[in-house]
Protein backbone atom coordinates (compact mmCIF):
# COMPACT_ATOMS: atom_id res chain seq x y z
CA UNK A 1 0.00 0.00 0.00
CA UNK A 2 1.36 3.45 -0.97
CA UNK A 3 2.24 6.09 1.46
CA UNK A 4 0.09 9.39 1.82
CA UNK A 5 1.93 12.58 2.22
CA UNK A 6 0.77 15.54 2.56
CA UNK A 7 1.82 18.92 1.76
CA UNK A 8 0.93 22.48 3.31
CA UNK A 9 2.27 25.25 2.46
CA UNK A 10 1.45 28.86 0.58
CA UNK A 11 4.04 29.12 -2.06
CA UNK A 12 3.03 26.90 -4.97
CA UNK A 13 6.22 26.66 -6.36
CA UNK A 14 7.69 25.03 -3.22
CA UNK A 15 5.03 23.14 -2.62
CA UNK A 16 5.20 21.45 -6.30
CA UNK A 17 8.91 21.12 -5.72
CA UNK A 18 7.99 18.78 -2.48
CA UNK A 19 4.90 17.22 -4.28
CA UNK A 20 7.61 16.11 -6.98
CA UNK A 21 10.49 15.05 -5.08
CA UNK A 22 7.64 12.75 -2.72
CA UNK A 23 6.59 11.23 -6.01
CA UNK A 24 9.69 10.32 -7.74
CA UNK A 25 10.07 8.14 -4.30
CA UNK A 26 7.15 6.36 -4.78
CA UNK A 27 4.80 8.36 -2.27
CA UNK A 28 1.11 9.43 -3.02
CA UNK A 29 1.64 12.99 -2.68
CA UNK A 30 -1.59 15.76 -1.88
CA UNK A 31 -1.01 19.68 -1.62
CA UNK A 32 -2.97 22.50 0.12
CA UNK A 33 -2.54 26.35 -0.41
CA UNK A 34 -4.02 27.07 3.08
CA UNK A 35 -5.00 25.62 6.45
CA UNK A 36 -8.98 25.60 5.71
CA UNK A 37 -8.54 23.06 2.55
CA UNK A 38 -6.04 20.93 4.16
CA UNK A 39 -8.39 20.49 7.25
CA UNK A 40 -11.49 19.67 5.23
CA UNK A 41 -9.59 16.80 3.34
CA UNK A 42 -7.89 15.84 7.07
CA UNK A 43 -11.72 15.92 8.04
CA UNK A 44 -11.98 12.52 5.26
CA UNK A 45 -9.12 11.24 5.49
CA UNK A 46 -5.90 11.39 7.74
CA UNK A 47 -2.63 10.90 5.78
CA UNK A 48 0.50 9.04 7.19
CA UNK A 49 2.44 12.08 7.20
CA UNK A 50 2.00 15.79 6.62
CA UNK A 51 4.57 18.90 6.20
CA UNK A 52 3.28 21.95 6.81
CA UNK A 53 4.64 25.06 6.62
CA UNK A 54 4.47 27.55 9.77
CA UNK A 55 3.14 30.25 8.18
CA UNK A 56 0.48 30.27 5.94
CA UNK A 57 0.03 33.41 3.81
CA UNK A 58 -1.71 35.99 6.34
CA UNK A 59 -2.55 32.65 8.54
CA UNK A 60 1.10 33.56 10.59
CA UNK A 61 0.17 30.61 12.78
CA UNK A 62 -1.59 29.02 10.50
CA UNK A 63 0.93 25.94 10.30
CA UNK A 64 0.61 25.62 14.14
CA UNK A 65 -2.88 25.84 14.15
CA UNK A 66 -3.48 23.14 11.84
CA UNK A 67 -0.96 21.15 13.77
CA UNK A 68 -3.46 21.58 17.12
CA UNK A 69 -6.26 20.20 14.62
CA UNK A 70 -4.37 17.30 13.05
CA UNK A 71 -3.72 16.24 17.18
CA UNK A 72 -7.93 16.10 17.56
CA UNK A 73 -8.07 14.67 14.64
CA UNK A 74 -5.72 11.49 15.21
CA UNK A 75 -6.34 8.95 17.80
Amino acid sequence: MQRQIAIVEDEAAIRHNYEDALRRFGYQVSGYADRASALEAFQRRLPDLVVIDVGLGDDVEGGFELCRDLRGLSR
